[in-house]
């Protein structure tokens, strides 16, 4: 299962211009461009690493949901490593998915020791991401892309280091801190994957044509990594509903609505403070209801709040991106009908306590949220053509 469904087309129209079929590869619409397809892909994969690194740590005294979201670690490593390939070629792949798995283990282990007491287990885990992970992979992004060493070495540093005060957090079940790591960490996925990026575009222009630091592709990228966060968010909230961890609940449902607010912000930096507020209101709706049916008591309760999410929100949100960007109601609305209904089937499995299907579904879902975001994207950009100069 793919993270994202990339270039997707906010037209029906007729095949592309002769300008287009001239320049393989440079779409019309510069958020559609190869060079931002790799761009969003990579920001992506490396933003649901920390979100599957941190679901499987946190589910180690639930051993049927903890092997479902290492398979999602497995499943994230084997996408990143196809990207690398489709780049690079096998060689540099099967490199990467060495230094890759390997810094897999030692996460999966610096958890086990944290859970198990095995102090001496999880030092050995963490000295191994110091000592050889960073170094590794600093030098092959050095040889791959000709990143500077120093820089990227801070970089993938610093990205170790906050990554183990998240899963840090999870075992002191200091809930708020833990959200704000993550998200601190989230955040740092991203630059690492725009170094890169840019790079290989610049590297390989033939095989990544289009500017992926241009303003439309940056819009692009914010849409996914913040719809995509937001989901994952939302069903960490879900399954603490579900799971009846109030103290955890509490922090993720603090954390939904930060992420909610800088959604909000997008949206009004694009199109006007009420536009902003309208979406604020409709997203505020979506996640109280989100949360209702996680927590129904009653099956009364439950399709009350399947009705909200399945009729009024994707009513109301297809309505507001059409009224605001002119994107055609066949492309958009089936989407997020999709987006909906991929989030409900993870609730069902943390209501259920189905963990076999938990994790594949869980990521099923964080894909369908880039669908979403890169109908909206493109949308955007053709609609503000002057501002982003497509």
């Amino acid at each position: 299962m793919t993270v994202a469904v990339l270039s997707c087309s906010t037209s029906n129209g007729p095949a592309a211009s002769s300008a287009r079929t001239a320049s393989p590869g440079l779409a019309l619409n510069p958020a559609e461009s190869k060079a931002a397809d790799f761009r969003t892909r990579l920001d992506l994969l490396l933003g649901e690493h920390v979100i599957a690194i941190a679901k499987e740590s946190s589910a180690t005294g639930r051993p049927d949901e903890y092997t479902s979201y290492l398979r999602v670690v497995t499943s994230n490593g084997n996408d990143l490593t196809d990207l690398i390939r489709s780049a690079l070629g096998d060689s540099a792949a099967a490199s990467f998915d060495k230094i890759w798995s390997t810094q897999n283990d030692n996460y999966v282990n610096y958890a086990i020791g944290l859970v198990t007491h095995n102090t001496s287990k999880s030092n050995s885990a963490m000295s191994s991401l110091a000592s050889t992970f960073v170094p590794q992979f600093s030098q092959f992004l050095t040889a791959t892309t000709q990143l500077p060493l120093d820089p990227i070495t801070q970089l993938t540093t610093q990205h170790v280091l906050e990554t183990k005060a998240m899963i840090d957090d999870q075992f002191t079940k200091n809930y708020p801190r833990l959200y704000a790591d993550l998200h601190l960490v989230y955040g740092q996925a991203s630059r690492i994957g725009d170094a890169v990026a840019n790079q290989m575009a610049q590297k390989f222009p033939d095989k990544f044509p289009g500017d992926p630091s241009s303003k439309a592709v940056d819009l692009r990228v914010s849409m996914n990594n913040l719809l995509q966060e937001h989901l994952y968010i939302a069903t960490m909230m879900t399954g603490a509903a579900a799971g009846g961890r109030s103290a955890e609940q509490a922090a993720a449902s603090g954390s939904l609505a930060e992420s909610s607010d800088a959604l909000g912000t997008l949206f009004a930096d694009l199109f006007g403070q009420p536009v902003g507020t309208r979406f604020d209101e409709i997203w505020a709706a979506k996640d109280a209801a989100t949360l209702a049916y996680a927590a129904a008591a009653t099956e009364s309760a439950k399709q009350s709040a399947l009705g909200r999410l399945s009729g009024d929100f994707v009513t109301q949100f297809s309505s507001l991106i059409q009224d605001v960007t002119g994107v055609a109601s066949g492309n958009l609305r089936p989407a997020i009908a999709t987006q909906v209904q991929a989030t409900l089937a993870v609730i069902d499995d943390q209501r259920a306590k189905s963990a076999t299907t938990l994790g594949a579904d869980d990521r099923s879902a964080g894909a369908s949220s880039g669908a979403v975001a890169d109908i909206i994207a493109s949308a955007a950009v053709t609609k503000l053509r002057s501002r982003f100069g497509s």
